[in-house]
């Protein structure tokens, strides 16, 4: 290491020699001063060490810091539950999975810093030895019993599903095994040749499809506590001993419930089914139980606040005791069970270290290290704090990777006559301003050095999160369509009608195998509907619990209801089309191409732009730089970048000489919205005014006259921006948000506004895909669909209701400055609520929101709780749309069983804005019987953490408001009585028919070959199978028929049989598509190939024909039949294989002869 580097420099403080020789009472914070000092020792010399921080939150904190100075290999984090109460039904499968790969990682044996905090390392684990041998591991050409394979992985947590869905799963088909581990980011494909291992390889959670492949994996468990089967006696015994002294202490009906709980536990433990409520037996269970410590071998164990962690350890400890107290007296658990190892095990000899971040005494060795504090909000704030450094003979380094975002402070420090100099990564410069390319996650300054590292954190305000606590546990968010069937469900047939779908049956007819969808009607009525003829059949999405009614097989009712319902859609297609052509006979501004102050203006955004956010930028610049009016939708998530998106084609308009109005359907989105942009616009001169209620008048009217005069370029504000008064120099671009809130006038004013300026529109409710596709060429939309990066998983909690659950917390939260809301549905009872939080909680500063109160009032409450005047929120279900509060990092749902899973997604979605971790607490009222409904949405949303199906559930609910939104309310009835995906396909033809003024006819089914082509059971499960059906029904390319051939070869294995078939048989209807065939004919003993007469025509063809056929002419026949050739293929043997060679051929004739000509 050279001399002149931060940690050459941070080597020489008294602090750092302290902690290397473990001598004096060592003072910081508990955060950066410990990570800076550790990392210097770490630079100096690769060794192991460990730093306990107080609580989860500045952990995470810690390792983010950690992180920009080394490789994720050498940082290890070990996080844990900090609420043992909370863990009651559900504990959070991220942390689970973050600790299972911190344990994996451990075991490599490279030199690492572990970072963890009080409940973590105090929590029971299997031994490194036991956890050591329950790593599986493989190599292609190893032989294994793929029945024991099985049993290993289920010995070792792994919940079995017919299809990965995200992490800690796996699932088998056939000669195939998928496992999810968290070893890996991608799941794992292992193909089998009876016992030996043929391939290893790697594949999309999305698609399932292969990417690459291994030669040798090694699979983590799927669980951070288990018990060898050798241990299982003696702690049965152990506990039997336990219940029969328990016996005199509690009275005999509770003593019942314990023998009963106990008997469950002990059979859970013995079949490896490891649930979260287990894990409270595991120090009686497992007499080798160790911490993490035990899994490497640090130099030390470092406590930066070791009061602090003195205060958590004993606060667990009582809670602990508190809480198996309950349960033993109510039966729940038995007595005497320990929660947390005991501090001395836990730290296994290991020398410990001790910090503080007081100083008691004169002798203390300090090290301070402070967060750098910015004087403004835009980034020409931070001249004055450069230069208060500077005066004071601080060395000031400015962290900056991205390259746009230097050059605007370079600019902004040459125009204050300020002279920079480049560093490389940690060096110090020999002058006092420096950059580096160094990427920090925040700054920091360090006094008794005199120098200062500045982040774009304080910059622009942009955290980089170099976390990868998100990354290991993995979830599908596409693989399960919310099409899929399960029995049950309602689904509508295109000709008969809604049904309820029971099952797929396999029939057997003459040696033939056919599957069907089994769908029963009014009435008692049943069909059998062929799955090649799936396309006929939808699920049916209405409302949720919205419940429809089963149609007759026998009567008309079906088809009027339908005639009555395309009556009404011929109407709205007119209207949407007539709309359509009014835009495009008004000619707009076309703007130019971009130019370097576009690029400037996009440079300076800090994160890198989502794949769905560019794509939505691109198109709106296309559409802005065309001379038609522009009026595209964008929707996407709240949080997910719209207002990025937005920024830009404003930009675009301003830099051009126009103004822009971005109008909001609240005062305080208008507030949020304008304070963003003053910051996003800060550096290039943007003059931008708001206009609400809450701005006084004398200012509204200065601003009006000043927009007049095309002094103002960007306005922002509510619906007073529509009012008459308002009038613009030269408008360019109006930006609407959330258009659906807006009142019928209003709409009817931005319509007018549409017809003369590009229009905008951001839309949080996700819109239907199919509905976007009839919209094609009549409003073009944008979807952001995925997450910033940056956005942390929310964890997600399931437990029954209890007051002092809920009191501690929101006491935990509030105690780190953080934000709560508590969601009360009922307004006659919540302001009792309230106060009853209120007298409860001593730190709570309480605000009231629901649906009864005036507009005014309710938005007043939210802006207090946006600028933390308040820190608890109690609400309705109207927890105000599209407001984004980072600070607010945690959420208490009462009674969540009564609420639709679209509610609860969108509730949910009101946190984890931050770039820290942030809570979702749904509770339900203890001994409630809850509906079978209510039991499998809290399942869904406790899937939630997963995205699973219950998300694709919400969305189609959230879909359906969508489609109203733009369509209309009428039309959401009608949505209802023939499902989402009829309804548009129904508009789809309409507006087809009357853009190309041909009625669409339904396509025929073509029923080639009766011959035994099928998918079997074994092959793919019953879910499976409509998608495959589904698929193939849909492919009319050949090429799209190799792909689907090799992905269901990738996925399932080798192909029976009777699958190959059924891709043959496609094949044939694919060619059958060709020009050069007018029909293929099937009878029992031979096929008609009928050529079309184009073909026939054809000079001197036959010849060539005849001659490409001769090496099969003892099974072909060839006729010439009313000027038109037929080859009939007489079946014997590979009778299919040949016809597809005829075919072949026949279309290597035609083209051969369409070339000459």
């Amino acid at each position: 290491m050279k001399n002149n580097d931060l940690f050459s420099l941070i080597d020489t403080l008294p602090y750092v020699s302290a902690l290397d020789e473990a001598k004096g009472n060592l003072i910081s914070d508990d955060s950066l001063g410990p990570a800076l000092a550790i990392l210097s020792l770490f630079n100096k010399k690769k060794d192991n060490y460990c730093i306990v921080s107080p609580n989860q939150y500045s952990c995470q904190r810690l390792y983010e810091f950690l992180l920009n100075f080394l490789p994720e290999e050498n940082v290890v984090f070990f996080p844990s539950d900090e609420l043992l109460r909370a863990e009651a039904l559900s504990s959070s499968l991220e942390l689970q999975s973050q600790r299972i790969y911190a344990m994996y990682r451990l075991l490599d044996d490279k030199k690492k810093i572990l970072v963890t905090h009080p409940s973590a390392i105090l929590r029971f684990l299997p031994s490194r030895k036991q956890f050591e041998e329950r790593v599986i591991k493989l190599k292609v050409g190893d032989t294994l019993d793929l029945k024991e394979f099985k049993a290993k992985l289920l010995e070792n947590g792994y919940k079995v599903n017919d299809k990965i869905e995200h992490s800690l799963q796996f699932a088998y088909r056939g000669d195939i095994v998928d496992v999810y581990s968290v070893s890996y980011l991608d799941p794992i494909r292992i193909e089998f040749f009876d016992d030996e291992i043929e391939s290893i390889r790697l594949f999309d959670i999305a698609t399932q499809e292969s990417k690459s492949t291994l030669k040798e994996v090694s699979i983590a468990p799927a669980t951070d506590f288990f018990l060898p089967s050798s241990m299982f006696e003696e702690f049965k015994k152990a506990a039997l001993d336990r219940l029969s002294k328990d016996e005199e202490e509690l009275p005999l009906e509770r003593f019942n419930d314990l023998k009963r709980n106990l008997e469950s536990v002990l059979e859970d433990y013995q079949n490896n089914n490891y649930k979260i409520s287990l894990y409270k037996y595991y120090g009686l269970a497992n007499k080798d139980a160790s911490s993490i410590v035990s899994y490497f071998d640090p130099r030390f164990i470092f406590f930066p606040n070791y009061p602090q962690f003195c205060e958590s350890f004993s606060l667990l400890q009582t809670e602990a005791n508190q809480y198996f107290g309950e349960l033993f007296y109510q039966g729940q658990c038995l007595s005497h069970l320990e929660q947390y190892l005991n501090l001395g095990k836990a730290l296994k000899g290991t020398k410990s270290i001790h910090g503080s971040i007081f100083s008691t005494s004169i002798n203390d060795v300090s090290f301070p290290v402070h967060s750098i504090s910015l004087t403004g909000k835009s980034i020409a704030s931070i001249l004055p704090t450069i230069q208060s450094y500077l005066t004071s003979g601080n060395k000031v380094i400015i962290c900056l990777k991205e390259e746009q975002q230097r050059k605007t402070i370079k600019s902004l420090l040459e125009d204050a006559k300020l002279e920079i100099e480049e560093v490389n990564g940690l060096e110090i410069p020999s002058s006092n301003l420096a950059f580096s390319s160094l990427n920090l996650s925040e700054g920091f300054e360090i006094p008794s050095l005199k120098i200062a590292y500045i982040s774009s954190n304080e910059l622009f305000g942009a955290r980089r999160v170099a976390s990868r606590f998100n990354s290991r546990f993995k979830q599908a968010t596409i693989l399960r369509s919310y099409e899929e069937l399960k029995p049950g469900d309602y689904v509508v047939h295109e000709y008969n009608g809604i049904g309820q779908f029971l099952d797929i049956k396999t029939i057997e007819i003459e040696g033939k195998h056919r599957d069907f969808l089994h769908i029963a009607y009014a009435g008692n009525e049943f069909l059998y509907v062929p799955l090649e003829q799936f396309r006929l059949v939808r699920k049916y999405a209405g409302r949720e619990g919205a419940r429809p009614q089963l149609s007759r097989l026998s009567t008309k009712e079906w088809e009027k209801r339908k005639a009555k319902i395309n009556k009404r859609i011929n109407e709205l297609a007119d209207r949407l089309i007539s709309l359509y052509g009014n835009r495009v006979r008004n000619k707009g501004f076309a703007f130019p191409a971009d130019d370097e102050l576009q690029k400037q203006f996009e440079n300076e955004f800090p994160y890198q732009l989502t794949s769905d956010q560019q794509a939505a930028v691109d198109a709106i610049k296309k559409d802005m730089e065309s001379n038609e009016i522009m009026d595209r939708l964008v929707c996407g998530d709240v949080g997910f970048g719209k207002t990025e998106v937005a920024f830009r084609a404003a930009f675009k308009a301003i830099s051009n000489g126009k103004q822009v109005a971005l109008l909001c359907p609240t005062t305080l989105l208008a507030r949020q919205h304008y304070e963003v942009a003053m910051q996003r616009f800060a550096t290039f001169g943007v003059r931008l005014a708001l206009f609400s209620r809450l701005i006084p008048d004398s200012v509204q009217n200065q601003n009006l006259k000043a927009i007049k005069e095309g002094k103002i370029d960007f306005i922002i504000g509510t619906h007073r921006l529509l009012s008459k008064d308002f009038e613009f120099k030269d408008l360019g671009l109006l930006i609407v948000d959330e258009e659906q809130r807006f009142g019928v006038e209003q709409k009817e004013r931005i319509k007018e506004m549409k017809n003369s300026v590009d229009v905008l529109t951001l839309s949080a409710t996700p819109i239907p895909r199919t509905l976007q596709m009839s919209l094609v060429g009549i409003r073009p939309m944008s979807e952001i669909n995925t997450a910033p990066s940056s956005r942390m998983p929310i964890q997600t909690y399931v437990t029954p209701y209890k007051e002092e659950i809920v009191d501690e917390l929101i006491s935990r939260e509030l105690s780190r400055n953080g934000q709560v809301y508590y969601v009360h549905n009922r307004v006659d009872t919540i302001y009792s609520c309230a106060s009853k939080l209120a007298s409860r909680i001593p730190l709570a500063k309480i605000g009231v929101v629901h649906g009864q109160m005036d507009k005014n009032e309710s938005e007043d409450v939210m802006a207090k709780f946006y600028d933390n005047e308040l820190n608890v929120l109690a609400c309705t279900s109207i927890v105000e749309n599209g407001i984004d509060i980072p600070n607010a990092n945690m959420i208490i749902v009462e009674n969540a069983d009564n609420f639709g899973l679209s509610q609860l997604y969108q509730i949910k979605g009101r946190v984890g804005r931050g770039n820290r971790i942030s809570y979702a607490y749904l509770m339900y009222k203890p001994h409630k019987n809850m509906n079978e409904d209510a039991k499998k949405r809290l399942q869904a949303i406790q899937e939630f953490t997963e995205l699973g199906s219950g998300y694709k559930i919400a969305q189609r609910d959230l879909m359906i408001r969508g489609a109203g939104d733009i369509l209309g309310p009428e039309q959401a009835g009608f949505i209802d009585s023939v499902g989402l995906d009829l309804y548009m396909k129904m508009l789809n033809e309409a507006i087809e028919a009357k853009k190309s003024g041909i009625e669409l006819t339904p396509p025929t089914s073509n029923k080639l070959f009766d011959i035994d082509a099928y998918i079997p059971s074994d092959y793919a499960s019953k879910s499976d199978k409509i998608v495959l059906y589904q698929e193939l029904e849909n492919i009319n390319k050949e090429s799209d028929l190799n792909k689907f051939a090799k992905k269901v070869r990738d996925i399932y294995g080798k192909m029976p049989e009777e699958t190959s078939l059924l891709i043959k048989k496609k094949l044939i209807d694919i060619l059958s598509d060709f020009e050069e065939f007018t029909s293929v004919n099937d009878y029992e003993d031979k096929v008609d190939l009928s050529l079309s007469s184009s073909f026939s025509r054809i000079d001197g063809i036959g010849s060539d024909l005849f001659n490409s056929l001769l090496p099969m002419m003892n099974r072909l026949r060839v006729t010439f039949l009313n000027k038109v050739l037929v080859v009939s293929l007489y079946k014997q043997g590979n009778w299919l294989d040949d016809l597809e060679k005829v075919m072949r051929n026949i279309h290597s004739v035609y083209l051969a002869h369409k070339q000459k000509s």
